[in-house]
């Protein structure tokens, strides 16, 4: 067999090989987070004790493509594991997914298991007829799940910068990840001209420069993401 032809069979091959590597390097991923995070010591609260923290996020209305900004809250209560999402529109799988990935990462980087308490995750400050959803708020909410975790321990650091948007999906190990419409999403941002920061992942792509008082910045993960947000 000639050599070129010989070398156009074996594309395919490679390309298969490849394939199912990423699958079962994901798989693993996903299993060695779940084990390390099982070993962990549970947080435990009061009755009646909560903590609570919000964030600005920015989001791209599904009926008008308009970018939308709101208020992503999240509160943590004494309760059983669960985890409850008050993100419209309600039956969103992606939204779902990414708050389990924002939960299991925030555990990862907190030290505590968060299996005996509930974490309240809701939009807030959106109109009613207003639909926003998918996985670019996972990373602020695991943001504030860490701030949470921290006043309860009386660790820092657990304030919110108010002055600062975060785009971003995370994964359960917490690494960032990049979202859609991120152009749109930040010139609505620049446009409220009430904010300084704009959080995006590191192999974040999209048209993002610095304005006269609001610059962007690149995190790789859950970790730099906090050194940006908290104090």
């Amino acid at each position: 067999m000639p050599r070129s032809r010989r070398k156009d069979s074996e594309r395919p091959l490679l390309a298969t090989f490849l394939s199912i590597s990423f699958v079962l390097g994901a798989l693993l991923g996903a299993v060695i987070a779940t084990t390390w995070v099982q070993g962990l010591p549970a947080l435990q609260l009061s009755p009646g004790e909560a903590y609570t923290r919000s964030i600005t996020i920015v989001g791209i209305d599904k009926t008008t493509g308009q970018g939308r900004l709101a208020t992503l809250v999240v509160e943590l209560r004494a309760g059983t594991g669960r985890l409850m999402i008050a993100v419209p529109p309600y039956e969103n799988e992606d939204t779902q997914k990414a708050a389990l990935g924002a939960r299991t990462a925030a555990e990862r980087e907190t030290g505590w298991s968060l299996g005996q308490v509930d974490i309240i995750i809701s939009v807030e400050n959106l109109a009613a007829e207003t639909i926003i959803a998918g996985p670019s708020a996972s990373a602020a909410a695991a943001v504030l799940i860490v701030a949470t975790v921290n006043t309860s321990k009386n660790r820092t650091p657990n304030q919110v910068r108010q002055d600062v948007v975060v785009s971003a999906s995370i994964n359960k190990v917490g690494k960032l990840e990049p979202v859609g419409q991120i152009t749109e999403k930040y010139q609505t941002v620049r446009k409220a001209g009430i904010y300084s920061l704009f959080v995006v992942a590191q192999d974040q792509r999209g048209y993002l420069p610095n304005y006269p008082g609001v610059s962007v910045e690149r995190a790789r993960n859950l970790s730099e993401l906090i050194s940006k947000v908290l104090w």
